[in-house]
């Protein structure tokens, strides 16, 4: 399970982290475009580019989003000016990507902003009215389940 954050300013969002939380040290990525193919609102973007931290609390996993340029607007809309960080969503595992986006469809629902980078095939549901939060859909590779259980393993070795 993943817990996402999004903020206006990914190194005192970590500071925050690591000294208020006391969390092991996070792994940050700055500007990062994931590579492969984005759609928002159904259509190809050119730019999707993000500052994003991740780290791990136990086996749950912590990520900070700073957007940064591009079609980042699911992020921007959610920040609070000057805070830490703020609750943007949760991200849950799938093994199967398509399975989900037709049950996502069976339901009425569409992606807002969902994409293929080659480690992970992920997928995010708006459901700020019901919920307050979106709810991101992961299909993950085998490269990356590694690396998420790599932060897992830093974090229970604290």
């Amino acid at each position: 399970m993943q817990l996402a954050y999004v903020t206006d300013d990914i190194d005192a969002a970590v500071a925050w982290f690591e000294g208020t939380l006391g969390t092991t040290s996070c792994h940050t990525r700055y500007k990062s475009s994931l590579g492969g193919v984005a759609h928002v609102d159904g259509k190809v973007v050119d730019e999707w580019v993000i500052d994003v931290a991740l780290v791990n609390a136990g086996p749950t996993n912590l990520e900070i989003i700073q957007p940064v340029s591009g079609a980042v607007d699911i992020y921007r809309g959610a920040i609070r000016p000057g805070a830490p960080a703020t609750f943007h969503h949760i991200g849950v595992r799938v093994d199967d990507f398509d399975e989900a986006t037709a049950l996502i469809e069976q339901v009425g629902r569409r992606w807002e902003l969902h994409g293929d980078n080659g480690a992970i095939r992920f997928g995010y549901v708006d459901l700020s009215a019901e919920l307050g939060h979106h709810v991101e859909v992961m299909e993950l590779q085998p490269g990356f389940e590694a690396y998420l259980a790599k932060l897992e393993a830093e974090s229970n070795a604290r």
